[in-house]
């Protein structure tokens, strides 16, 4: 089955493209570079999506921001991961989380969504403060609580294969 010819009106000729590709340090934008290029090469969208290794329809909206706006327009698209929201912590308020963390006062995240909300009135959501914790690299773990009637010294002995 064949479907129509595709059209564009390149602004790029083929060994422009190519150099922008070849000279693109950003992952997201290498690859859009390098599909352009190919399709300026003559090859069907269908195998430059095998190529760079995402679907058909990627590489179709690709050349719809082509045609909008040439290049330009499509290193200008982010797709998520690239300049994330800024934290709602300051990093001082930050140090003082992982101050707190590090004492064991955090027995889950929601006591750090807790914490955070009666210190600084700032209001957190569970996976918020989740990929908080992920990116302070903060443990939510307190040590194991031990028994009252507990006794050290057997523990101890125990340890090293004998008792009292």
């Amino acid at each position: 089955m064949r479907g129509r010819k595709m059209e564009v009106d390149w602004q790029e000729d083929e060994q422009t493209l190519y150099e922008l590709y070849k000279q693109e340090q950003d992952h997201q934008d290498r690859t859009r570079l390098q599909a352009l290029w190919l399709l300026r090469k003559g090859y069907k969208q269908t195998e430059v999506a095998d190529v760079v290794g995402v679907h058909v329809r990627t590489v179709r909206r690709w050349v719809s921001w082509y045609r909008e706006g040439g290049v330009a327009e499509i290193l200008q698209r982010r797709h998520g991961g690239h300049d994330g929201a800024e934290s709602f912590l300051t990093p001082a308020q930050e140090q003082a989380l992982k101050d707190e963390a590090r004492q064991g006062s955090f027995r889950t995240i929601g006591d750090g969504v807790r914490w955070v909300k009666e210190t600084y009135g700032i209001e957190y959501t569970y996976w918020g403060m989740r990929w908080v914790f992920a990116r302070l690299d903060l443990k939510k773990k307190v040590p194991r609580q031990v028994a009252p009637q507990a006794s050290e010294e057997e523990q101890e002995a125990w340890k090293k294969g004998g008792s009292l």
